[in-house]
């Protein structure tokens, strides 16, 4: 079934209500919005790049062979594994170690069952201070010995573990540096893993606009599909460096619509933000005369010539005879008249 397109229907009907409207001798019918006072600075559109905050190479902590490892470019949990490895001598080694705590505890149990009994024949002089002493230091020494026998087990489960290499954070797989098959020692890199979610913007900044750098500060980037996104920010290197004698700074950026590596503008405050009067863009008419709005004063048009000033997404700073809240026109301007009767649609 093909899908309806609701934004163009509604444009499409509301230019026939308003040429209706005006073909009848009415009223024109107008949507309108009110003058916003907002702060406002000038921008410079500046270049810049997408980049990961932490891209790490993972290593391997454990000797063995690869058996699987996750493929380029896959979304990997933290705590999810990353690559698997096999050491045919692991299985041995864990069941050597198993065997090794189970005599020592063998041993303990024996010996402390034996000082039980020992106990209650010290008591009817049957055996002597001596035996018991024996009994009891041979004993602790079985104590100690069960103690390491399971530390030793412990240690070796945990590099066993290592054998399953797990994700330091969410992230996608950027490199193999290992394959399957491949046997690898401990230290050895096999991953090149970056962190997703946690990207920053590097932009150089002409050391004129210094005045404007601030930790914390909220700028603006603009992507190649012109979406707005705003970034904080995070730290900037106080020297202007190279020829162009630019300042590096960083912005921290959470959007998912965001890659690593993407191009992207940062629209850089060239001076202090100060309280403008703005309107829509659409709220303009533009003459080769000059330009214009119209506001709505007891529902007729009114002329009100503007100068235009700084931009910021869709509202665009004017300067003229309006004050905040004033109702301006933004459809249905194109025709008007001063003076003419209006009738405000949602």
């Amino acid at each position: 079934m093909k899908k309806t397109n609701t934004t163009g229907i509604l444009i499409v009907a509301l230019l026939i209500t308003f040429n209706s409207y005006a073909q009848f001798g009415g009223p024109s019918v107008v949507k309108v919005e009110k003058v916003k006072k907002i702060m406002m600075a000038p921008v410079r559109k500046i270049p810049a790049m997408v980049e990961a905050k932490f891209v790490a190479t993972i290593n391997t902590e454990y000797k063995g062979t690869i058996i699987n490892i996750a493929d380029v470019g896959a979304m990997v949990k933290k705590g999810e594994v990353l690559a698997e490895l096999s050491d045919s001598q692991s299985q041995l080694k864990l069941d050597e170690l198993t065997s090794a705590v189970r005599s020592a505890q063998a041993q303990f149990d024996f010996l402390e069952s034996e000082n039980v009994r020992l106990k209650s024949l010290i008591g009817k002089n049957l055996v002597s201070n001596s035996e018991l002493e024996k009994n009891k230091s041979d004993f602790i020494s079985a104590k100690n010995t069960k103690q390491q026998a399971k530390s030793r087990l412990k240690q070796y489960e945990d590099q066993i573990n290592k054998l399953n290499i797990k994700a330091p954070f969410d992230g996608i797989v950027l490199n193999q540096l290992a394959q399957p098959g491949q046997l690898v020692n401990n230290g050895n890199a096999i991953i090149e893993f970056m962190q997703t979610n946690n990207l920053e913007v590097k932009v150089n900044v002409p050391i004129k606009y210094k005045t404007q750098i601030k930790i914390g500060e909220t700028w603006k980037i603009e992507t190649q599909d012109t979406t707005i996104i705003n970034a904080k920010i995070s730290s900037f290197v106080r020297a202007a460096r190279g020829n162009s004698r630019t300042v590096e700074v960083r912005l921290s950026v959470t959007s998912l619509n965001l890659w690593s590596g993407e191009a992207v503008n940062v629209l850089v405050p060239t001076q202090a933000r100060k309280q403008v009067m703005a309107v829509p863009r659409d709220a303009l008419v533009i003459r080769k005369d000059g330009v214009f709005i119209y506001t709505v004063v007891d529902n007729k048009s009114n002329k009100v010539d503007v100068k235009t000033g700084m931009a910021e997404g869709d509202l665009i700073q004017i300067t003229g005879l309006v004050s905040e809240g004033d109702q301006v026109i933004i459809r249905g301007n194109e025709r008007l008249r001063d003076k003419q009767d209006v009738k405000i649609i949602e």
